[in-house]
């Protein structure tokens, strides 16, 4: 359900997901086994709210400690890369769908939602003119995300007879020598999506090969690594940095699938409801924002403010999420039966 760079953060500023994933999460019925799906999409889109908690005073001309932003930036490299890649990883399922179904349910949980919070957060903070200004929908505002996937979504048919893992390849390559920052981040972010549908193809439980200590460290210390760098220097949407970001996907993967499911049932609620969080959480922290610089509070009472508000307001929201006219905020009304067909099947047990 963000993270662009604080220059571009008022206007469009990882996780993923957002990293919120807008379609509704895979989960084995009766079984722990993709658990770690739930937890570690939960966990990101909490590191995205400590982000927005961070970067929106500082937007605002509300000094933070240099130390608090760099401990943030050090999961800069992880953040919305994880949300896309577990995104990816359901696309192969969802291309089972026929395809007048898979477009509608595009349509219904991600582009409705993207386009609904995109018009009321260009209400709430004054640009009404950005209403009417279709340029103004391309990766509006913090909803970013929504757009990359919704985008990566509309092309996967037309590239289902290639593998996914030469998708990623070509990306990867062309974010090397593409120059416009919105179609770098695009190639970049298609990285790790189409990845995550090849490793849904050729891995049906990707944590059986992040079994072992040996092998967590040989890709915990160049994630580690990158993470400092991305701490103490600029490190944003860097190509090279691509691999060290898998590394780091891939100890998170093993570190959720780690974490006892009753010790993870908090985290897995935010990651089930993440297309919730994503999208209340921002405008939320935007107002309260608002009212601390007119009021002269201080970064520290803010801080935790700002994400204590962000997170109350995604789980009271998303506990009556199921029910009218709450759902219409996230899904868009469509008769039962097409509802049904939209929503992906639970992942099998076996």
């Amino acid at each position: 359900m963000h993270e662009q760079a604080e220059q571009a953060a008022r206007a469009a500023v990882p996780v993923a997901g957002p990293g919120t994933e807008p379609a509704p999460p895979v989960r084995a019925a009766g079984s722990t086994r993709f658990e770690w799906m739930d937890t570690l999409r939960g966990g990101a889109i909490l590191l995205m709210l400590l982000w927005h908690a961070t970067s929106l005073p500082r937007l605002e001309g509300i000094p933070v400690p240099e130390g608090l932003a760099a401990a943030n930036d050090f999961f800069a490299p992880f953040r919305m890369p994880t949300l896309m890649f577990l995104s990816g990883l359901l696309l192969p399922r969802s291309l089972g769908k026929p395809l007048g179904t898979y477009y509608r349910g595009k349509v219904a949980l991600i582009v409705w939602p993207y386009l609904l919070w995109a018009v009321f957060y260009f209400v709430l903070s004054g640009d009404l003119w950005k209403v009417a200004a279709p340029k103004a929908y391309i990766a509006a505002t913090y909803l970013w995300y929504l757009f990359y996937i919704a985008s990566y979504y509309l092309l996967a048919p037309a590239l289902r007879r290639l593998s996914p893992l030469l998708v990623a390849g070509v990306a990867l390559a062309a974010s090397f020598v593409v120059d416009q920052p919105l179609l770098h981040r695009m190639t970049y972010f298609a990285v790790f999506f189409f990845t995550g549908a090849w490793v849904a193809q050729r891995l049906p439980d990707p944590t059986v090969l992040l079994r072992g200590r040996v092998r967590l460290l040989l890709l915990g210390v160049p994630a580690l690594a990158l993470g400092v760098a991305a701490a103490l220097l600029t490190l944003r949407y860097e190509s090279i940095t691509v691999p060290l970001s898998f590394a780091g996907i891939a100890v998170a993967i093993a570190a959720a699938a780690a974490v006892p499911s009753l010790r993870s049932a908090r985290i897995r609620f935010v990651g089930r409801n993440s297309i919730v969080f994503y999208a209340v959480h921002y405008p939320v922290m935007w107002v309260l924002v608002q009212a601390g610089d007119r009021l002269g509070a201080p970064w520290w009472v803010l801080l935790p403010v700002l994400l204590a508000a962000g997170v109350a307001a995604g789980w009271a929201v998303a506990r009556v999420r199921d029910r009218v006219p709450v759902r219409w905020l996230f899904e868009l009304p469509l008769p039962r039966r097409a509802r049904r067909a939209d929503r992906p099947a639970a992942v099998p047990a076996s």
